[in-house]
């Protein structure tokens, strides 16, 4: 038997979680998506305090500080499982922590961000699930909610408030830059 295929899966399953989260950062820029590629060509490393394979079941965890990384994308959980179903093949990630936390730094150097109590990604649906104090920035635009989905396929995004009255859904966009050689301001 060989005790490392599950760490080479788990390490391919991870790719695809990561290109979800950089996938989700379209959100709140569409040139995010092109954007950032250099970084999967590069090699991805998990580090923890522990980390164990439930072979028969097809489950990699990973617990107490993991660290993904992979060229400038950086993604820490307290507690991270790539599990694989047994009939379809589809795999679900999902990274926990206090907050989780997912940044890279784009091709014009900015960063984006984001942080979750739950960031779930579901491979068959397309659909990335952030949950729990959810914040996600870029320059200066945000969003945040109590629940942020974002489904691939569709690529409709939705925002939930939490269960308190006084929570609310918050968005921030940029302001548009105003061309350098124009004195006029750009929207009127």
């Amino acid at each position: 038997m060989n005790m490392y295929k599950p760490l080479t899966h788990a390490h391919s399953s991870l790719k695809l979680f990561v290109l979800a989260a950089l996938v989700f950062g379209v959100v709140l820029s569409p040139t995010a998506l092109a954007q950032g590629k250099a970084d999967f060509q590069q090699n991805i490393e998990i580090v923890s305090e522990r980390d164990w394979f439930d072979i028969q079941n097809k489950i990699a965890v990973f617990e107490e500080n993991a660290v993904i990384t992979q060229g400038t994308l950086r993604i820490t959980a307290d507690h991270l499982e790539v599990a694989e179903d047994d009939g379809t093949g589809a795999r679900s990630f999902t990274a926990e922590g206090s907050p989780a936390t997912y940044q890279q730094e784009l091709e014009d150097g900015s960063i984006i961000r984001a942080e979750a109590q739950v960031i779930r990604y579901d491979e068959s649906a397309q659909i990335l699930t952030m949950s729990g104090g959810v914040k996600v920035t870029q320059d200066d635009s945000l969003i945040q909610g109590h629940e942020i989905v974002y489904n691939f396929a569709t690529q409709q995004m939705r925002a939930v408030r939490g269960e308190d009255e006084n929570d609310r859904v918050t968005t921030i966009f940029q302001p548009s830059k105003k061309n350098e050689n124009d004195n006029e301001p750009t929207n009127r």
